[in-house]
């Protein structure tokens, strides 16, 4: 359970601090010389956000139930 809590901090962090990188692995690789929109980053730095708080409520359910 520790190593999918891990995982999915590690991505929420990715998401969140780096969209761009995220939007070039899943998307930009795709297409020459493109480069993602503001409203791109924004969903995908959104998405990070949300992981992460998710992630922090499923930490405090285990250690405070």
């Amino acid at each position: 359970m520790f190593g999918y809590i891990l995982f999915r901090i590690i991505v929420g962090l990715f998401f969140a601090f780096a969209p761009a990188f995220v939007w070039f692995i899943l998307i930009g690789w795709l297409f020459k010389e493109a480069e993602p929109s503001d409203a791109a980053l924004l969903v995908f730095r959104w998405i990070g956000y949300i992981t992460l708080f998710i992630v922090a409520m499923n930490i405090l359910g285990f250690f405070f139930p």
